[in-house]
């Protein structure tokens, strides 16, 4: 009875502080509220409690129990939920201790793994104690600044971050050291300040200009490391008003009916004002808000329908405020004020005491009291749900880590199972499984002492890394039952020593000391970077060094003191990453403790903008030098920018520099600074000098300067008659020999004109013809350009050229940007009006053309015959000559209408006036999307089933997992009975059949990679129907095309509805609810989409009558928009990690079938928003690389994203190369972006790869060619398995290893020992039963493969102009071996993207395009 009292109690106390949503700082427990009344759903649920605003977002996570893993740390150790939380639906979280800097919006959800639903919100402010504040400070407004102390007392080992922030503002920082602008409330913009010797000093004060009243509020100094944020102190600030405002106090007890705040005008207001009631310290500040009428739509939602004022307000000057109900928290300084065209008038400011009859202390004493009575009760009854997840910490280098488990639990020694697993699924350490079936990132490093008495089941990890960072979890369970007995999990941390240098030093220290014991007869040390290239090594020769560090390392080899610290001379960006040394006892083979140093090179930055006469390159060297040298400017290309050789003098400059450089050349002072004349953007980048000795190339000194060179911007609407494009520059002109030439992003030529010979209007692009102009006197320097009638394909960079007989005087470069006017209606109106009134005088005959953004003909004036079909009968325009009114009214709009449309009016062909208009038609309730990509080596789905209004987040159901495996897609592998009836798909499929013995197979029907022979369909001859029942045949067993395709869409239509059935946003929902995208590789014929069609009525996607509920996508286009899309998933450089298809960056927690991976990369694994053009460097924390100033980031969140994107993105109109690497076929396609959006295909190609017929060759001649023989023609299902174990291993580029099965073993042994087959085959080697293949065997596979890809990519490339982006998507694109051997070729030409999951671009980018089926137009 006791104990039911209490819990009464403790609910009773919960109740009361999330009535009142806020808590002192001081408290020892807040409460959260969240009841879910909904279905738990059966498999994997998890709650969710996060906070948006902060990284990681994560503040509780509760599965089957509590899982701290991705917790934001500032939590830790804090949170609670109730033992039964999932069983009583009861999600309430308990946060102890809170704390200022706890305030903000907490998120309380339910997921199944696959989706995420939010059940409530919840707002929790913090408000402090006087007696927690460690200082109070006031100030008047009006003050010049207040400063805001904070000191600390230790000193620092390491960079921090100092941090400022107000907990009620959003975003919350106020000043962060260092240069962190976009994360600064703009509040603060341009008034914060610290000492620049803040962290030698370690005092963190903050100086405030011009302090507001706005300014009053708590603000908090907190210093950020790697591991956590650490609070130091609060600051009470109070900003007062001046004495000849602040005249008027108002005090009120909470629970009055209302309180009027007054405020008189004594003036007579002549014209329309707007009276404005705000209040400092809210986001947004705006209390009431009256004009002619009371104008609520700033209002903060505190005030909402409580505010009002006299009716008669502006006529009678009375603006008083009459405020209902007032809380405890309308307390605050409220400002009336009036607004005029000029400015804002502030008449008064009033104090606003909103008091509490009963005493807000009484009551946190009487709730304190409560839980302080309940809380040791709780939390030993409750002690094991609030145990975190054991944590194990140790720094790279040390020899092993123990990570400990002892569980209470009596086991049995015969039927127990004990896996330890890492937070990818990867087997570490079992004591059942086959040592093939441990990942072999752990080969030879795990050891697990199993003691069934002691129930001690601790793992042994060896020779830790940074990469083995992250959660293990220890699952022991009944071998048959598979009943779970215990789990733990424990979170390793390994800790990686940092170094941190400028570019430019002379070398940088990279510290290795061991304690174990060697000897330099039987120790062999490397060094390594993160992408595994040799940088320096005791034992192997200098050709197996990278060239990268040639001549640029020295190693220490003190074999007694275990001293192997690296000397990297000259370090650039470039060189930025992991470094891991690696000692290896030769005799045993063992791996010795290896260490792990993150180095950091960091780059001088300088910023100019575009139009400036030059810009300084700095570099000045300590090293003393000689005059016998040569020193060198190149850009991040390589290119030459300027040089200097002792006895050849300049070097071969590249032309995009000719004339445009300057070098200091003092070997005495050591400065050999550049100075770059007139810089564009085009000129953003990193440049390197490199000082070396003439005659053996030895590099004395190297430096980086990043710089960056931005452009104006001009913004007009489209429809304007001109747009201005400036440029005045203070240039000595010639009376007969200077030209002026402007140009467009492609380089065409948009106006030239010389000083004595005039307009050179032949040479002028017709895009521009009777639209430009120009004064044709520059004095007083003024080149600025005139556009006529902008349309949205004009947005662009724009760059002027001042000349005099080839030497360049000035240059300048302007981003224009031409918006469209939007026009969105629903489906099913009556008409829509596309508006247009040009201000232009029309006399005479013009001709007056609205067309879509495919160049066809809507309406016109005349030439109606040519009016597409589409659009009769539908349109009327109006034609009114004298007002200048042409708007089309479009009838009866349909989705299909949505577009860009364009109106020009012109005389013969002079254009008049020209405007774009975009419109959006929105559907009926949009359906949900399934899209099924059917592909030759892999397949898969995904689904939406948020409306398209709604965006939501395309999920993708994971396979494998029975194997281990974590894959978007499976194999396109179909296993029937000797009946033809359906068994199993994927890797079911193949695991089944390789699984069975001798001639059991031969009953069983297999199709793999049979996507070609269903869809290479060809006309019939005359009088034959289509040939849907011709037969595919695979090992001897032949089935219909028809039969083929049907049951595997059959079967994945019905996964995907079991799937969505466990969705929580899912429930019951059948086929005929989604529209259905399926793939394909290029354009459609029509024989293979009536077999496609027919297949998917026959497997239920769709019936007879619904067939336009079927949508056909192409594969390189869905790929491509899924890359444009905003905001992209970021793009792979070059030290992204080597993973193959099955193992995604990040995958879902365990038990996750269907949600995206989520999370963060692997070490070493660089995430980039756009692309680089050089892709070895590494990009600086905060620093996004310049495509071309052109992203508008106000689009990343227009409806029509995707649409807009397309556009803007790529405003010079550049193609795309879209190279779809599939496991077994590469096709090539060339895509434009059309005015309006739209993706049209230009070119396509695709190949075969050789890879998988090599692996068999290479088989034959290890095996000879009667053993493999034999043992195809017998063991079918075997060699599918080789063959399927090798697809997941080509996509590493390392050595690989593969089983051998028993049965091909047992046969090559009749013939001679299995090792002697290995004698004479040139890498590859037996080793305990399985066959390993040498890196460089692995590559040979694939050199064909690579020569041919590039060959057919030069190909197209010559055919299609004006490309300017090679993408790479497929699952073979996640091969490091590709992906660098297509940037190697083609990177110094062509930006090559490769997104960062790019198996999943065509299956996300189908979705994408059903819900916009207008992006692509098929031909």
């Amino acid at each position: 009875m006791e104990l039911l009292a209490v819990i009464l109690l403790f609910y009773a106390s919960q109740y009361l502080l999330a009535m009142g949503e806020e808590v002192f700082e001081g408290a020892e427990l807040a409460v959260l509220p969240c009841h879910y009344s909904g279905v738990i759903p059966e498999v994997n649920p998890s709650v969710i409690w996060s906070r948006h605003d902060l990284k990681p977002q994560t503040v509780h996570l509760r599965r089957k129990e509590d899982d701290f893993c991705g917790q934001n740390q500032r939590f830790s150790g804090r949170t609670s939920m109730k033992f039964d939380a999932l069983a009583s639906a009861d999600f309430s979280l308990s946060l102890r201790n809170p704390r200022l800097y706890d305030s903000g919006n907490y998120i309380c959800s339910i997921s199944d793994g696959i989706a995420e639903i939010t059940v409530t919100e919840v707002k929790l402010q913090v408000k402090a104690s006087p007696e927690s504040l460690t200082m109070t400070m006031k100030v008047l407004k009006g003050e010049e600044s207040v400063l805001l102390p904070c000191q600390y007392g230790k000193e620092l080992e390491e960079v921090v971050t100092v941090k400022w922030s107000r907990s009620d503002l959003n975003p919350n920082i106020v000043h962060k050291l260092g240069n962190y602008p976009s994360e600064q409330n703009q509040l603060y913009e341009g008034r914060t300040s610290m000492s620049p010797y803040a962290l030698t000093s370690s005092d963190f004060s903050l100086t405030l200009k011009e302090p507001q009243l706005s300014d009053s509020g708590i603000y908090i100094c907190s210093i950020i490391d790697d591991k956590e944020e650490i609070f130091l102190s609060d600051v009470q600030l109070h900003v007062r008003a001046s004495e000849e405002f602040l005249t008027v106090t108002v005090e009120v007890y909470k629970g009055e009916e209302s309180v009027v705040l007054p405020c008189q005008y004594s003036k007579v207001i002549e014209d329309l004002v707007t009276v404005k009631w705000g209040r400092s310290g809210l986001n947004p500040d705006t209390v009431h808000q009256r004009r002619e009428r009371d104008d609520l739509r700033g209002q903060n939602q505190l005030f909402e329908g409580r505010t009002s004022m006299r009716p008669d307000a502006l006529v009678s000057g009375n603006f008083s405020l009459t405020l209902k109900e007032p809380q405890l928290s309308d307390s605050g300084i409220y400002i009336c004020s009036i607004i005029d065209e000029e400015e804002e008038t502030r008449l008064l400011d009033i104090q606003l005491h909103v008091k509490e009859i009963f005493p807000t202390w009484a009551v946190v004493l009487l709730v304190l009291l409560v839980l302080l009575a309940v809380s040791g009760g709780l939390l030993f009854h409750f002690r094991h749900d609030l145990i975190s997840v054991y944590k194990v910490e140790v720094d790279s280098g040390v020899e092993s880590v123990l990570l400990p488990f002892k569980t209470t639990v009596r086991l049995s020694e015969y039927n127990t199972t004990v896996t330890w697993r890492n937070n990818r699924n990867r087997v570490v350490h079992s004591n059942c499984y086959k040592d093939y079936q441990q990942h072999k990132q752990f080969k030879g490093r795990t050891e697990m002492n199993i003691n069934y008495k002691s129930r001690d089941f601790s793992l042994t990890l060896k020779n830790p890394t940074d990469r083995d960072s992250g959660t293990y979890s220890c699952t022991v369970y009944d071998y048959w039952s598979g009943k779970i007995l215990a789990e733990k999990q424990v979170l390793l941390k390994v800790k990686v020593y940092k170094v941190e240098v400028n570019s430019g030093v002379k070398s940088v220290l990279l510290p290795f000391k061991t304690t174990v014991s060697l000897t330099e007869d039987n120790t062999t040390v490397t060094w390594r970077n993160n992408d595994g290239r040799m940088v320096a090594s005791n034992r192997y020769k200098d050709d197996q060094q990278h060239r990268q560090y040639k001549n640029r390392t020295e190693m220490k080899k003190n074999y007694g003191s275990g001293d192997f610290s690296l000397t990297l001379k000259n370090p650039t960006v470039r060189d930025s990453g992991t470094y891991s040394c690696t000692v290896y006892d030769d005799k045993s083979g063992k791996i010795r403790p290896n260490k792990q140093v993150l180095l950091k090179v960091k780059v001088y930055k300088v910023e100019v903008d575009s139009g400036v006469e030059s810009v300084l390159l700095p570099f000045k060297t300590p090293v003393s030098l000689t005059e016998e040298v040569t020193v060198t400017w190149r850009n991040n290309s390589g290119r030459v920018v300027d040089g200097y050789d002792w006895w050849y003098k300049n070097l071969q400059q590249h032309k995009q520099y000719e004339g445009r450089t300057e070098m200091k050349i003092n070997v005495k002072s050591r400065d050999f600074s550049l100075t770059l004349k007139n810089p564009t953007v085009r000129d953003s980048g990193t440049y390197t000098c490199t000082v070396s000795y003439r005659q053996t190339g030895e590099i004395l000194a190297m430096k980086q300067v990043l710089l960056k060179v931005k452009v104006y911007k001009v913004e007009v609407d489209s429809g304007v008659e001109s747009v201005l494009l400036p440029f005045k520059a203070t240039v000595l002109l010639s009376k007969d020999n200077t030209t002026v030439t402007w140009t467009d992003n492609p380089g065409r030529v948009v106006r030239k004109h010389n000083r004595r010979l005039g307009f050179l209007s032949e040479v002028q692009h017709q895009r521009y013809k009777n639209r430009t102009e120009m004064k044709t006197k520059f004095t007083p320097g003024n080149f600025s350009l005139t556009l006529k009638n902008p349309r949205h394909r004009d947005s662009g960079i724009y760059t002027c050229i001042v000349s005099r007989w080839g030497t360049i005087l000035a240059m300048k470069q302007v981003l224009l940007k031409v918006k469209v006017y939007k026009v969105e209606v629903d489906s099913g109106v009556e008409s829509v009006l596309l508006p247009f009134k040009t201000p232009v005088s029309l006399t005479g005959v013009v001709t007056v053309m609205w067309r879509n953004n495919s160049g066809r003909m809507v309406d016109c004036n005349y030439f109606k015959e040519l009016q597409l079909r589409q659009y009769k009968y539908r349109t009327e325009m109006k034609k009114n000559y004298k007002s200048g009114d042409f708007s089309l009214t479009l009838k009866n709009p349909t989705v299909r209408d949505s577009g860009t449309y364009t109106c020009t009016i012109c005389r013969k062909e002079t254009i008049l006036a020209k405007k774009q208009v975009l419109l959006k038609v929105k559907g009926e309730a949009d359906s949900p999307i399934m899209a099924i990509d059917f592909g030759s080596g892999y397949s898969g789905y995904a689904f939406n089933l948020k409306p398209r209004e709604e965006g939501g987040e395309t999920q993708l159901k994971r396979w494998g997992k029975e194997l281990g495996l974590d894959s978007p897609k499976t194999p396109t592998c179909i296993l029937f009975d000797r009946h033809k009836r359906f068994l199993k798909f994927g890797y079911e499929a193949k695991t089944a059949y390789s699984n069975m013995r001798g001639r059991e197979a031969d009953n069983y029907y297999i199709f793999d990679n049979f996507k070609r022979n269903i869809l290479d369909i060809y006309e019939p001859a005359p009088g034959r129907g289509v040939r849907n029942n011709e037969k595919i045949f695979f090992f001897s067993k032949s089935m219909t095309r028809l039969e083929l395709f049907r049951e595997v869409l059959r079967f994945l239509k019905d996964d995907a509805l079991k799937t969505i059935k466990h969705h929580p946003a899912g429930g019951e929902i059948s086929a005929s609810d989604f529209t259905w995208v399926l793939t394909v590789p290029g354009s459609l014929k029509d024989l293979t989409k009536r077999l496609m069609t027919e297949a998917a009525v026959q497997a239920g996607l769709v019936g007879e009558d619904t067939k336009d509920k079927l949508v056909f996508a192409l594969e390189s286009a869905a790929a491509l928009a899924w890359c444009l899309k905003p905001p992209p998933d970021g793009f792979i450089t070059q030290n992204h990690s080597r993973t193959s298809q099955d193992q995604p960056p990040e995958p879902a927690g365990a038990g996750t079938s269907c949600n995206d991976p989520a999370g963060g990369p692997e070490p070493g694994e660089t995430r980039v928003l756009l692309e680089t053009q050089n892709q070895d460097q590494v990009a600086e924390p905060g620093e996004t690389r310049v495509l071309l100033e052109t992203q508008n980031q106000d689009q990343v969140h227009c409806k029509m994203g995707t649409k807009i994107l397309l556009e803007t993105r790529n405003p010079d109109r550049k193609r795309y190369l879209v190279v779809d690497c599939g496991d077994q076929i590469y096709r090539i396609t060339v895509h434009e972006v059309l005015e309006g959006g739209a993706l049209k295909m230009l070119d396509k190609d695709f190949r075969r790869y050789l890879g998988e017929k090599k692996i068999k060759e290479f088989l034959r001649e290890i095996f000879s060619h009667g053993v493999w023989r034999e043992y195809e023609e017998n063991f079918p299902s075997e060699v599918l398995k080789i063959m399927f174990e090798f697809i997941h291993l080509q996509h590493l580029d390392e050595d690989v290893q593969i089983s051998c099965p028993d049965t091909l073993r047992e046969r090559a042994q009749r013939e001679k020992d299995i090792e002697t087959f290995f004698a004479s085959v040139e890498g590859a080697s037996w080793e305990d039963g399985v066959i390993k293949i040498s890196r460089d065997k692995l590559r040979s596979f694939f050199d064909d493969s690579l020569q041919r890809i590039t060959e057919r990519l030069r190909d197209v490339l010559n055919k299609n102009s004006n490309i300017g982006f090679i993408v790479l998507v497929g699952g073979l694109a996640e091969s490091q071996m590709l992906r660098q051997f297509i940037t190697d070729q083609f990177g110094h030409q062509y930006k090559v993207l490769c997104p960062l999951r790019p198996q999943e671009a065509v299956l996300k980018g189908a979705v994408e395009l059903g819900r916009n089926p207008e992006l692509v137009q098929f031909d």
